[in-house]
């Protein structure tokens, strides 16, 4: 992904700061009231940017999970998003050729509901999804 030049800058001030901060003693001389001020300062706008960097890369994270096929033996890797649903796991795996109707998704020993988001759920990167047969 390539960031625009504000974008890089804002991230080069986050860490120089981050450094500054974790870095530095405080300075024996100053009043304890300067010592309780932050140590970078920002410019005007610049805490609003940031933060509109964070939101717009967060529509961007990715979670790489698998999805364990129980009848079949199979362990599907699949690339989702945290706010993807039940409904679109089983829409990726439709493109892959595996059909999920009439399966359950289980996390962690519970049964997803087919509206609940992926962060909802606490999935995280890494995660194993069980898909089983109803059996009815």
């Amino acid at each position: 992904m390539q960031l625009s030049n504000w974008e890089e800058q804002v991230w080069q001030d986050i860490l120089s700061c981050s450094r500054q901060t974790a870095s530095s003693e405080p300075h024996p001389t100053l009043p304890t009231s300067q010592l309780d001020a932050p140590r970078c300062h920002t410019v005007p706008g610049e805490l609003e940017r940031m933060d509109t960097l964070r939101r717009s890369l967060s529509r961007w994270k990715r979670y790489h999970i698998k999805v364990h096929l129980a009848d079949e033996d199979l362990m599907m890797p699949l690339t989702v998003r945290p706010r993807d649903t039940v409904m679109d796991l089983r829409a990726h795996l439709v493109r892959e050729g595996v059909t999920s109707w009439k399966k359950t998704f289980y996390y962690n020993s519970r049964q997803l509901e087919e509206h609940e988001t992926l962060k909802e759920a606490n999935i995280q990167n890494g995660s194993v999804l069980l898909l089983v047969s109803n059996k009815r």
